[in-house]
């Protein structure tokens, strides 16, 4: 027999053209062999399986539990926001949805197993969550909880206490220790399944998933990596500490009693254009724009300066910078010179801005820095392949041709 790897890249092959989402979503996460995973888990941009329990699956079983972890994915169920840090109970109330809108084989637990009643049946993540989260409750309480809402269950709850224990206690432990062990926030990862989902869109590429699951993944999707909310935030971090107490302008909360603040319109930032090759002058254009429209109150100096492999032009107004652009350069790119000059007149700007497609070597930055760095990619791709170095250094995102 095939080993697992073989057989899941023959899985894959297949899928490429009958279920295109899964083979899409499957190829956007790293597959990886790990003889200490109970069976196959997912987070962290990774699907890891054990390869003993593989070899005991037939190829029916083993592309059903694939399948899972993959459907699993699109819902978010591994990146979102946790209403807890209870890997258990994220990893129950998963296991739930995806067997309540298809019934995978391989997976444990839905909502007949804890639930008599219909109005249990194909509900939300957050809602198994929570449900669930009060059944472990009277379960690890015995039942007793005195003076909470729990302290009075309805008679369906308790009758079926053994048998949740039960159905618990089979994987309950492992369950915890693996199951949702990866499990955490990435807005990155989050990005690619938005646009993985869109390519299912326009293309009707859903394969053989039911109705039902398919408008569950429409549901999970996430906005967009929004590049204004995260100039505007960084807007805020180096104008705040230029807010100085004034006695002619009132407190917001308190009147004339304390005195109000205003701005000192004293901050700088210096913004580095990276004029490399790959970097097109229309690209550059939009950059002038979007930034100057977010940092044009509160701010004293917005100074723009070229660079490649070294610093191309002296710091010019960005005003006057975007009136007739010139590029200087076109070489191959190093930050460190933009990085060096930039803390060698920390004194002189508060916060630095740097365009650029991000392939470059990593620069070393000074941690008190790194609070003050932005980095703004040309380009969603860009984006994808270097957000994770830029994101230890600083913020990040991405601006595309017409400002999306």
């Amino acid at each position: 027999m095939a080993n697992a790897a073989e057989r899941i890249k023959a899985i894959s092959e297949k899928w490429f053209i009958t279920e295109p989402l899964l083979f899409l979503t499957l190829v956007s996460h790293k597959l990886l062999e790990n003889a200490g995973t109970y069976s196959i888990r997912c987070g962290q941009g990774r699907i890891e399986y054990n390869p003993l329990w593989a070899a005991e699956r037939n190829d029916i079983r083993l592309e059903e539990a694939l399948k899972a972890e993959l459907v699993r994915i699109l819902l978010r169920h591994p990146y979102r926001k946790s209403p807890s840090n209870d890997a258990e109970i994220s990893y129950i109330a998963s296991n739930i949805v995806l067997n309540e809108h298809y019934s995978f084989p391989e997976l444990k637990f839905c909502s007949k197993d804890f639930w008599n009643d219909a109005g249990h049946r194909k509900k939300s993540f957050e809602f198994y969550y929570r449900e669930y989260a009060l059944i472990k409750r009277l379960d690890d309480s015995g039942g007793e909880e005195g003076g909470g809402v729990m302290a009075v269950s309805d008679e369906e709850m308790r009758g079926a206490a053994t048998d949740r224990r039960g159905a618990r206690d089979d994987v309950l432990e492992n369950a915890a220790l693996w199951g949702a062990a990866l499990w955490g926030n990435d807005e990155f990862i989050n990005e690619k399944l938005n646009e993985i989902v869109r390519q299912a869109e326009q293309n009707a590429f859903w394969g053989r998933l039911p109705g039902a699951l398919i408008e569950e993944i429409r549901a999970a999707q996430k906005p967009e990596l929004d590049w204004r909310a995260v100039l505007s935030g960084f807007r805020r971090t180096v104008i705040a500490e230029k807010k100085v107490p004034t006695r002619f302008k009132p407190s917001r909360r308190w009147g004339f009693m304390y005195m109000g603040q205003k701005y000192a319109f004293t901050t700088r930032i210096l913004a580095g254009i990276d004029v490399s090759g790959s970097i097109e002058k229309e690209d550059i254009s939009l950059f002038y724009s979007c930034v100057n429209r977010f940092f044009r109150y509160g701010i004293e100096a917005l100074d723009a300066v070229q660079f490649d492999s070294e610093l191309k032009t002296e710091p010019l107004p960005l005003k006057k910078a975007r009136l007739s652009i010139v590029i200087h350069g076109r070489g191959g790119t190093n930050y460190q010179p933009l990085i060096d000059y930039f803390s060698d007149n920390a004194a002189h700007y508060d916060g630095l801005i740097i365009f650029t497609d991000g392939f470059a070597a990593v620069p070393t930055v000074p941690p008190r820095a790194a609070r003050k760095l932005l980095w703004i990619c040309n380009g969603k791709e860009n984006y994808f392949s270097n957000h994770e170095w830029m994101e230890k250094l600083g913020r990040c995102c991405y601006i595309m041709p017409g400002g999306g």
